[in-house]
């Protein structure tokens, strides 16, 4: 973790009149990383018990909202911020519990299930108090690192896993395309940054929204969809079997929504 005042923002923040003091620039590098706890096998609403063996989303962007009154400082943060590195969308936070105060640039592919140990990403946050964090979906491509065989080139996200009721054992994959820069905005981030934090923030999948106690894979009828009954279903954005695309849409609309996912402290390695 480093703690600095950035001279060229701090210089623009001057220059716009926009702080009275050089403690207004104070930030603090953070690691982002995965955080897989809250993935375990689940219950759907039409009784399957649900054990996932892979989860990847591709996102970009990743933005920390202030919570309360920092208006002042928040403002400070996005017209310099904008000026050294102009954002390409506009901040889909501004208005929901505060000001966008802190990123973490760039495109990212969130595995929560990998194999190896999870990357992390260095974040710049303002010190203060937050509440939310944002980020945009989009498509993972060959850039990204993404192989050419990897079944998640091309497509926002991919969950393979097991299904299982009663006595019907289904193996599934699942790809969701969202729309290309379709913003997820809320994702609960309640945390107080200060000028010693060092711990790694995690980014949690949350295969049950709590708010509305609506699962992610809720309203799929595994055993139904496997038509041909040999135990391996394959939904796809692209199917033109109606009800595999009524399923990926569900999953689709379910992933869209910021209870599935929240950005938490962890313990560092």
């Amino acid at each position: 973790m480093r703690i600095y005042y950035c001279p060229a923002l701090l210089t623009l923040a001057l220059a716009l009149g926009a702080c009275s003091g050089p403690q207004e620039a104070m930030s603090v590098e953070v690691p982002v990383r995965t955080d897989p706890s809250m993935i375990s096998e689940t219950s759907t609403d039409l009784g399957y018990s649900v054990q996932l063996d892979e989860a990847r989303v591709m996102i970009e962007n990743l933005e920390f909202v202030y919570a309360g009154e920092h208006h002042h400082v928040a403002s400070w943060w996005h017209r310099a911020s904008e000026l050294v590195v102009p954002t390409a969308y506009a901040h889909p936070g501004h208005g929901n519990a505060g000001d966008v105060t802190g990123e973490l640039r760039g495109r990212f592919e969130l595995d929560w299930l990998a194999a190896e140990s999870a990357p992390e990403w260095m974040a710049t946050l303002l010190v203060g108090s937050y509440a939310t964090a944002n980020f945009v979906f989009t498509r993972a491509n060959e850039a990204d690192g993404i192989l050419p065989d990897d079944p998640l080139l091309g497509h926002t996200a991919m969950f393979r896993g097991t299904a299982r009721r009663d006595s019907s054992v289904v193996e599934f994959s699942i790809f969701v395309d969202a729309p290309e820069g379709q913003p997820l905005v809320g994702a609960s981030f309640e945390q107080a940054v200060d000028e010693s934090s060092t711990e790694p923030l995690g980014v949690r999948l949350l295969t049950v929204d709590e708010r509305n106690d609506s699962g992610l894979f809720d309203g799929l009828d595994f055993q139904a969809l496997d038509e041909d009954e040999d135990g391996q279903l394959s939904i796809v954005p692209d199917s033109l079997d109606a009800s595999v695309t009524a399923a990926h849409n569900r999953v689709l609309r379910e992933l869209q929504a910021h209870g599935h996912f929240e950005v938490v402290t962890t313990r560092g390695d």
